[in-house]
């Protein structure tokens, strides 16, 4: 009679599982599953968001299982994925915080500030803010985790599941864009300002 799988060590668990012993994962997941939640629950304080969290931990164990090396117990490789996913959640939010309208507060003047200067920084971060916008999704997205959100390149590589390389290459695409961008918006400003004095001339 074979022993019971729960009296098992994780690394034979983790070993039977990788063979093709789908029961074991389950023993596994359950010794383990209490304090990670705990873990999730002391970081994210919305219960759905927290809940979510854990399924996606439970999904990442599953496909990465193979990838663990016993350089520190199980629970706390798993304990380090759920940081992360709890960590991603949190820069998400942070991110589509940015993305929606901000308040007018660059209308207010700063001190010493003429109103011709309030004015032309009003309109400058207005055109920076519509340039960004009208770019493609995939660019528009890495200037604002970069250079709004301020990631690092290794963070936002792992927040897009990519390569730090692929995310400086993206990054300098996207500003070379947002450069082309403004420069046309300039040029059109130009160009209307002339033409408009241009008329008031003949009239």
């Amino acid at each position: 009679m074979s022993p019971p799988l729960a009296t098992f060590g994780d690394n034979t668990l983790i070993k039977l599982t990788l063979a093709g012993q789908a029961e074991c994962f389950t023993v596994l997941i359950d010794r383990h599953l209490v304090a990670v939640r705990k873990r999730i629950y002391s970081m994210v304080r919305n219960v759905t968001d927290a809940d979510d969290i854990l399924q996606e931990v439970l999904l990442k164990v599953w496909r990465h299982l193979a990838t663990f090396r016993s350089e520190s117990s199980f629970r706390t490789w798993m304990t380090q994925v759920a940081i992360n996913e709890a960590r991603q959640l949190y820069r998400r939010e942070r991110s589509k915080s940015l993305c929606q309208p901000l308040r007018d507060l660059d209308a207010f003047a700063s001190p010493g500030e003429s109103p011709h200067q309030t004015l032309a920084r009003v309109e400058a971060t207005q055109q920076v803010r519509g340039a960004v916008a009208g770019l493609p999704a995939k660019y528009r997205q890495i200037l604002i985790l970069r250079d709004f959100e301020e990631l690092s390149a290794q963070e936002t590589a792992q927040y897009l599941q990519s390569s730090v390389a692929a995310v400086k290459s993206r990054l300098f695409r996207a500003r070379l864009m947002l450069l082309a961008a403004l420069r046309g918006s300039r040029t059109r400003e130009l160009a209307g300002r002339g033409h408009r004095k241009t008329v008031t001339t003949r009239l």
